[in-house]
């Protein structure tokens, strides 16, 4: 999908703006004294987050999964802000400024026929215009695959909410445009290990290595198992 200028420019505002950890590229604007993103309105505070929804996603937010083919881009760079917020909310997250006193990581892989495809930067951010203005207790800050899990309190995340503020159809039989048939299937993989649950409702965990795998059988036959996250993060 082509981005539009504007879109570059939220890139390059949100690539300018600093992170502690050494392999972030971005974070929302820095705090102004009131706790306001500095050029921004406050974003409607949601409080933290406890528990999973009862339902995946949350009813009563009108959004649509991509049903497309990879690469899936987050919606705050596609979307300019207009529709970012929704896509949080239909994951059932709050939004805002970073938060770290619950601070882990987790890795996903997402292979295609074989082919890895990009998790693309800024997935969990809230964006108004060009500004960031907040950002959800799950979010991606690069290219590289990792999760941040972030909030202020301990809590339960499930990999269903991150493909839902993805904004990317995710089921045990679809992701994307790409579902179980004609001599395909999609996989799951926790640490190497299939998962025969509902793939909706994996619980993120710290240092989890998760690869979702849609192709033949020999190409789900061996899945990522482990991920090197660099400084024990």
């Amino acid at each position: 999908m082509r981005r539009t200028a504007a879109a570059v420019a939220l890139l390059v505002l949100l690539a300018l703006t600093g992170c502690t950890s050494s392999h972030r590229a971005a974070s929302p604007p820095s705090p102004s004294p009131t706790g306001t993103p500095s050029g921004t309105t406050a974003p409607t505070p949601h409080g933290d987050y406890t528990a999973p929804p009862p339902t995946l996603p949350v009813p009563g937010v009108a959004v649509t999964m991509s049903t497309a083919a990879a690469p899936w881009p987050a919606p705050a760079v596609i979307d300019q802000g207009a529709r970012s917020a929704d896509y949080v909310a239909a994951a059932g997250l709050p939004y805002g400024e970073e938060v770290t006193k619950v601070h882990y990581h987790a890795h996903l892989d997402v292979i295609i026929d074989g082919q890895p495809q990009p998790v693309p930067a800024y997935i969990g951010f809230v964006a108004k215009g060009r500004s960031a203005v907040g950002l959800s207790a799950l979010h991606t800050h690069q290219v590289d695959g990792i999760i941040h899990i972030e909030n202020s309190v301990p809590a339960t995340f499930l990999l269903g909410q991150f493909f839902d503020e993805w904004g990317v159809r995710f089921s045990n039989e679809c992701v994307g445009s790409y579902c179980s048939g004609g001599g395909k299937e999609l996989g799951v993989f926790v640490n190497g290990q299939r998962q025969t649950g509902d793939v909706k409702r994996i619980v993120l965990a710290k240092h989890q290595e998760i690869a979702v795998v849609y192709g033949t059988a020999d190409q789900l036959a061996k899945p990522p198992s482990s991920y090197h996250f660099t400084n024990g993060e």
